[in-house]
């Protein structure tokens, strides 16, 4: 055989091998037409288009169309500040009124809203936009009025608060969370986090017990009647490694935050620690979502995972039947008071959401958190009372890039071109396979004893050609057929002429 062919043949065998290992070892993370339907369901709702307004002011007045249409929530407006310093309000059917004056401003309501009654509350929905560029403007809205601020499809009432004598304005994503509104990007970023869905089996409760397993089982364990999952015990010194075998999952461990070091009480012995920062850089590396719950009394959890358990543990109870962590947070704010979340955009894709009592007092931390906490994490940390939470996760970008993956472990961008090129190539595929011919030309059948390996080496040739061949030189081959057919068909009027002028024979011919 040509050695050129042989050569061709081999780096063929070599790409499907690769591939078909790669196949092997990342697990499909979800089919193609559940993920195209679970985007449609969660798309964000149409802006409504609204001469001289910013889509923000749009996609708010839209909002308004998902409300319930009753009594309370009628009187409600989308709003956004001019340029100029005006107002302009839109109601739900899309009725415009701009307000340059406080005599302006007291007719909206009558204009856009004649059929809410004396002592209706007016809900005002703005976009995030305008709360980050012009909030000195809010001054001038009714005092009376419940503001609420636009994140993507959703919105949330606006809420102000003074903590430490400094007035602040936040965002209630759940009643008792609130979110600061410092920059719009990490607004942005908080909400996304705490929107994101929090499956139960992925949450993995941890206990740092040097000596015990240096491995860490990439599914929950259960106990002897396989209905409770078990807190997984793991030597912290081969924690960092470990966190690889439960990638993509969100995992709890308990220790004091201390100079950079987490500390620890394992169930004997001293209190040890591990270095902060090698444990979030191992999270970010294997796509951990690390959740840290602060206590001054770090002590190790054992026993049963609480999130697994069928009878009501206090107020967290609730969050076992939740679906994001937003609503986690809301269960962990239970009888302690507001709670303010705060985010910071770190690197490598990750961020940093801190999660802590807005009215506690350093000095007075256990008599806040004390009782129903203490009582509440009895069987996520022992008799520990928790402070604060801290949750290192992927970022917006890195979730959505993670979510649009056919295969898990391979990059979407790496997907979608493999899956551009094998559609190019199936749109030019008499050039590919012209192509494909000069360099594995077809099977012989006196080349081969049987015809066992015949069929297979035609397979084999079949699959490079789809798989492997097809992918790479798609796009070249699909230019390459529009240029033909470009070619035929500015050739065609010069073949009809001739076709006129042919004599009858060459007609036939």
């Amino acid at each position: 055989m040509n050695p050129a062919l042989m050569l061709g043949r081999s780096f063929l065998f070599g790409i499907c091998a690769t591939w078909l290992l790669l196949m092997s070892v990342a697990p499909v993370q979800a089919d193609l037409l559940s993920r195209i339907l679970r985007a449609g369901s969660k798309a964000d709702a149409p802006s409504v288009r609204i001469p001289d307004a910013s889509p923000g002011l749009g996609r708010a007045a839209a909002h308004l169309h998902g409300l319930p249409a009753d009594t309370k929530v009628a009187a409600s407006l989308a709003a956004q500040a001019t340029p100029e310093g005006h107002w302009k309000f839109v109601n739900r059917d899309g009725d415009v009124f701009t307000a340059g004056s406080p005599e302006e401003l007291a007719r909206v309501v009558p204009t856009l809203l004649p059929e809410a009654t004396a002592g209706t509350k007016l809900n005002i929905y703005l976009s995030d936009d305008m709360i980050f560029r012009d909030r000195k403007l809010l001054a001038e809205l009714p005092a009376d009025a419940n503001l609420h601020v636009m994140a993507g499809k959703q919105s949330y009432p606006l809420v102000e608060r003074t903590v430490g004598g400094t007035e602040s304005l936040r965002a209630a994503v759940r009643p008792g969370v609130l979110v600061d509104l410092d920059r719009a990007a990490n607004f942005s970023e908080a909400v996304t986090l705490l929107e994101r869905g929090l499956a139960r089996a992925d949450i993995r409760v941890l206990a740092l017990e040097p000596g015990t397993s240096a491995t860490l089982s990439s599914s929950p364990r259960f106990d002897v009647r396989g209905q409770l999952a078990l807190v997984d015990a793991v030597d912290p010194a081969t924690l960092a490694s470990q966190l690889a075998s439960v990638r993509g999952q969100t995992v709890l461990v308990t220790g004091r935050v201390d100079q950079g070091m987490l500390r620890f009480q394992p169930s004997s012995g001293g209190e040890q620690a591990l270095k902060l920062d090698d444990l979030t850089r191992a999270a970010a590396n294997s796509d951990v979502n690390l959740v840290i719950v602060h206590a001054d009394n770090p002590r190790q959890p054992g026993g049963r995972n609480w999130l697994w358990q069928p009878i009501a543990v206090g107020g967290l109870d609730s969050a076992l039947k939740r679906a994001t962590f937003a609503d986690f947070l809301e269960a962990f704010a239970g009888s302690l008071g507001d709670i303010g979340v705060s985010v910071d955009r770190g690197t490598q894709g990750r961020v940093l959401l801190r999660a802590a009592p807005l009215d506690r007092q350093a000095d007075a931390l256990t008599d806040t958190l004390g009782g129903w906490w203490s009582t509440a994490v009895s069987s996520i940390t022992g008799d520990v009372v928790a402070s604060a939470l801290e949750v290192h996760a992927r970022d917006a970008d890195r979730q959505r890039e993670l979510d649009s993956r056919l295969i898990a472990n391979v990059p979407s961008w790496i997907q979608f071109a493999y899956l551009g090129g094998l559609i190019a190539g199936l749109l030019g595929w008499a050039s590919a396979a012209r192509w494909f011919g000069a360099l594995w030309p077809p099977e012989k059948r006196d080349e081969y004893r049987g015809a066992i390996g015949y069929r297979l080496a035609q397979f084999a040739r079949l699959f490079a050609f789809l798989f492997v061949f097809l992918p790479i030189v798609g796009i070249p081959a699909f230019i390459a057929s529009l240029l033909q057919q470009a070619w035929s068909i500015a050739m065609l009027p010069i073949r009809a002429v001739r076709w006129v002028f042919a004599r009858p024979a060459e007609r036939v011919g």
